[in-house]
């Protein structure tokens, strides 16, 4: 990727996040919801552990494929409250495995040997050599697609466990603003005050500015390890 495409997709990017949250946000407070989302909480509630499983399976299965997986975690606020930040982040996380697996089994050779030479190798030993810190600012900042980034990431010399690790961090704060969303949509359906609800989005506001600082401290750090330096 080239340095002006880089900085094309991180002067509009960045951006991604907040907007996201704030219409989300009106979503959650505006749609209808009360006929069914107390039916869905119902549901969890009178299937017990099965509605976990069924949740954690679906969301790998979104992962897996290009499909919207942020809109999986509003679910999970909506059908589980803030339970459903653990499920999501174990849904995302199980769900980055298989491609990332795929990739370095039996993609990641075929790469090297078509793409031989010094400075793909160098490259390679960069990313590894900064896994955690690398995959951790990438799953933050929203250049690149989740699902992408899993495949694209099997390629690169980046092992199990740290790759894990790394997709765990940056995947959480992330995942608690859309669980976020979900709980607030849930508020609305029940007695809830307006005061708890204001409270509650206020809260919301604050972690999207939250969201904006560390997306753009990511790309920055992105950009200064050479991510979108000259070919």
């Amino acid at each position: 990727m080239t340095t002006m495409a880089f900085r094309f997709l991180s002067s509009w990017k960045i951006w991604l996040w907040p907007v996201l949250l704030v219409g989300l946000a009106l979503g959650a407070w505006l749609l209808p919801w009360e006929s069914w989302v107390p039916a869905l909480r119902d549901w969890v509630q009178s299937h017990g552990p099965l509605g976990w499983v069924v949740f954690v399976g679906v969301y790998v299965i979104v992962v897996i494929l290009p499909l919207p997986a942020a809109a999986m975690s509003v679910v999970g606020g909506l059908a589980f409250g803030w339970w459903g930040y653990p499920l999501s982040m174990l849904g995302s996380v199980l769900g980055a495995v298989p491609p990332y697996l795929i990739g370095r089994t039996w993609l990641r050779g075929i790469l090297l040997r078509r793409f031989p030479g010094p400075r793909v190798a160098a490259a390679d030993r960069a990313i590894a050599g900064n896994a955690v810190l690398f995959v951790t600012l990438l799953r933050i900042t929203p250049i690149l697609p989740f699902t992408v980034q899993n495949w694209l990431l099997g390629l690169t010399g980046i092992t199990f466990w740290p790759y894990c690790l790394a997709t765990l961090l940056g995947l959480a704060p992330g995942t608690l603003a859309m669980v976020w969303i979900g709980e607030m949509g849930g508020l609305a359906t029940t007695r809830t005050s307006e005061a708890q609800l204001l409270i509650a989005g206020a809260g919301l506001l604050c972690f999207a500015i939250l969201m904006l600082w560390l997306t753009r401290v990511a790309t920055l750090e992105l950009r200064r390890a050479g991510f979108g330096a000259q070919d």
